[in-house]
């Protein structure tokens, strides 16, 4: 693209003036006064018509000190950036979302949009991030080193004489407007002056601020410029329900890539779990993970893989109302292509493009319109669409093999996938499917168990105490249920649960055990009590604790990890444990089915009032101040004693660990039993249908595939392309929403 553009604008061409005559300013006067006609006479040109990645390619260098590399800047290197760096400059766009994989696109484009409005298009700007010393840290690491490195930036982005450093270093003025680096959790900062430009980056870490949601402050800033505002929000996704990108981009077009296969031309939203296939026969062989055409079902080499990478474009897949019904862009496509329709991408969408945009456009396939605006242009993508040696097929299916729990399923959804996790624990578990689950010991003590703790809970007529056993992994057993009545005022009470944590357990072989740790709540009937009662018994461990305080559903350790100071010596205090986490960790593991890792065994004679008890919580989501937060909340008219004693318990053997209890190595020291590990129940039903996202669908372990002959036409029959598509690895239902 060639185009006529005032030299004064270019890195190429200095600025020239005249000598000053016998009556002009010298000196710094002289400065300012080129400062200010050059800040008017760009004022009054127009942004030449050239695309942020354009100018780029055209302008930018990379500085070495901010990556692993340096020189000239190419798009093409990351082929799927191109598309949101196009969409500021797209006729009709001003908020753009970009919700995807980590170590992508979000830094680039971000620092991208601010050397083009910087050098051609010059605006007030302001640029959120979580924190304001990551605000700092930002403008340290990479737009210092942006402006360094780029000569047109260079000789624009001055760092005047300021009154501190800080101040330089949150604020860089350039002709004609600036760029305000600031933290979400400063509302004055936030409001402080009128912007054209809002760049939000890693808007899932934001605070909630007394004034409200930080992205809709900082948009507020927005209103005095009519029609070319533009608005950028960039982040991973965290939480299904709770995620501000997740919300955002549900908001947008919702736009995914495609690419065409190498082999056969036909175009394909790669999804790891539709398209990504390795040998299992005799183990996971993960190293040889490949992306397979759904269409002519060939292997990609990575080779393959790259090149398809340099065919992206973008989709608008938002579903849309037109025509009387219903339209799913993806559905459309899906239908047409196998089904062997002619041109099945002109079924579902309009190629738009110009000088500085281009995108699919969803269109009615009745009437031919467009179904959906796009106001709000939304990117999702996944690291399947990044061309760097660590984001191979092989290294993402290692990642998805080693997510067995939840933290790390979290972790893959969204740094691999670009997509909100949603928790396994918020499933319900039913009282009467716990029931089921009951069973009959030899003896009092499991021979699977190695260390006892207790958890009490203190109720106005009584003390409920629950002894838990544990063994490998945290697999538990629930050894007892006690209910203790009378006045928690009174010693007699006190007397009887200090001779019930005192008693002696036995395994079947005649092994004794004791109750390790036990925690006893204090925040609510009889405080004074249960201070007086686990402080003369700090020595065996008894703690007084409380439940945190967690305010907008925060996640603390179960067992805090500070270390006390004088003050907190100076007088008993008991102590804070963190109930969130430990109720999420509860309702995780009840989900399981099958004896292993964190499985939780129960008597036979436990009753139905218990596993009510137990369940008597659930996961709700709370909004305030813009912040959405899962909080547990009880069912109304279900009692949840047992479940708090299970919380404390699980506290208690926190304690232990705290302070060294190496659980593992205790359970082959007192010689317990290794319980079989078997695949659960519902993976067999999940190789079979599709699991949500964020939920493990089976895709451990699929079976061999039936793939047509690569040499076949490219449009195989319907019954060979049935084929190809029916596949029972995991497949996510994504792009079905």
């Amino acid at each position: 693209m060639s185009m006529s553009t005032d030299t004064s604008l270019t890195s190429e061409s200095p600025t020239r003036t005249s000598p000053p005559a016998n009556d002009a300013p010298v000196g710094d006067d002289a400065t300012k006064e080129v400062r200010l006609r050059l800040s008017a006479r760009r004022a009054m040109t127009p942004p030449p018509l050239i695309s942020v990645p354009d100018w780029a390619d055209r302008y930018r260098k990379l500085a070495k000190e901010a990556g692993s590399t340096s020189g000239n800047w190419r798009t093409s290197t990351v082929e799927v950036a191109r598309g949101p760096m196009l969409a500021p400059t797209e006729p009709g766009v001003h908020t753009v979302t970009v919700m995807c994989a980590t170590q992508l696109m979000k830094t680039a484009l971000l620092e991208n949009i601010f050397g083009y409005f910087a050098h051609l298009d010059p605006a007030p700007m302001l640029l959120v991030q979580p924190k304001e010393d990551a605000a700092e840290a930002f403008s340290k690491e990479r737009i210092t080193p942006l402006i360094k490195a780029t000569p047109a930036l260079r000789k624009l982005v001055g760092t005047g004489k300021t009154r501190s450093a800080e101040e330089t270093l949150l604020y860089k003025s350039f002709p004609g407007g600036f760029l305000a680096l600031v933290g979400a959790g400063s509302p004055d900062n936030l409001a402080r002056r009128p912007v054209r430009v809002t760049l939000f980056d890693e808007i899932d870490k934001y605070p909630v601020t007394r004034e409200g949601d930080p992205i809709t402050l900082g948009e507020e800033r927005l209103a005095t410029f009519g029609a070319n505002w533009l608005s950028v929000r960039a982040c991973s996704p965290t939480v299904e329900g709770e995620s501000r990108i997740e919300a955002s981009y549900e908001e947008s077009d919702q736009r995914l890539p495609s690419v065409a296969c190498p082999h056969c031309g036909h175009r394909q939203f790669l999804d790891f779990f539709r398209h990504v296939e390795w040998p299992k026969d005799g183990g996971h062989k993960w190293r040889e993970a490949h992306i397979y055409c759904e269409a002519c079902g060939t292997q990609w080499s990575e080779g393959n893989r790259l090149a398809a990478l340099q065919t992206v474009r973008w989709h608008q897949t938002r579903k849309f109302y037109c025509c009387g019904s219903t339209h799913n862009p993806l559905a459309i496509y899906a239908s047409a292509w196998s089904e062997g329709k002619p041109e099945p991408l002109a079924i579902a969408w309009d190629w738009w493009e110009g000088p500085r945009w281009a995108v699919y456009r969803a269109r009615c396939p009745d009437c031919g319109k467009w179904g959906v605006d796009n106001d709000h242009a939304g990117f999702q993508a996944s690291k399947l669409y990044s061309p760097w040696g660590r984001d191979k097929p092989p290294a993402i299916a290692k990642k998805w093999l080693d997510a067995k729990d939840e933290e790390r399923k979290q972790a893959f959804w969204n740094t691999q996938m670009g997509r909100p996790y949603r928790p396994r624990l918020t499933k319900e578990v039913k009282p009467d499917v716990l029931m089921e689950r009951r069973e009959m010991w030899d003896a009092e003590v499991p021979d699977g168990v190695a260390v006892l703790t207790a958890g009490a809970d203190v109720q106005g007529d009584r003390v409920e105490i629950e002894v838990v056993g544990w063994g490998r992994d945290e697999e538990s057993w629930s050894i007892a249920y006690e209910v203790l009545e009378g006045d928690p005022d009174s010693p007699a009470l006190w007397k009887r649960v200090d001779e019930y944590l005192l008693r002696r357990w036995r395994r079947a072989d005649g092994r004794e055990f004791a109750i390790r740790a036990a925690c006893i709540d204090s925040g609510g009937h009889s405080t004074q009590q249960v201070y007086q009662f686990c402080k003369a018994r700090i020595g065996r461990s008894i703690w007084a604790i409380k439940g945190e305080s967690a305010r907008g559903g925060q996640r603390s350790p179960v067992w805090p990890n500070k270390r006390p100071t004088r003050k907190t010596k100076a007088s008993y205090r008991p102590v804070i444990i963190g109930v969130n986490a430990a109720k999420d960790k509860i309702a995780e593991r009840l989900l399981k089915d099958a004896p292993g890792p964190g499985y939780m065994h129960f008597p036979h004679d436990r009753d139905a009032g218990y596993f009510a008890q137990l369940t008597a919580e659930r996961l709700v989501l709370k909004v305030a101040g813009g912040q959405r937060y899962r909080v547990w909340q009880q069912i109304d008219g279900r009692a949840n004693e047992a479940l708090d004693c299970r919380v404390y318990a699980y506290a208690a053997l926190a304690s232990l660990m705290h302070i060294g209890l190496q659980l593992n190595r205790t359970a082959d020291q007192v010689g317990a039993a290794i319980t079989a590990a078997q695949p659960e129940k519902g993976q067999q039903a999940a190789d079979q249908d599709e699991p949500e996202a964020g939920e493990d669908g089976g895709a451990d372990d699929p079976p061999p595939r039936t793939r047509p002959d690569p040499e076949q036409n490219t449009s195989p029959p319907e019954t060979a392309r049935k084929k190809v598509r029916r596949r029972r690895v995991a497949r996510s239902s994504w792009m079905n929403r």
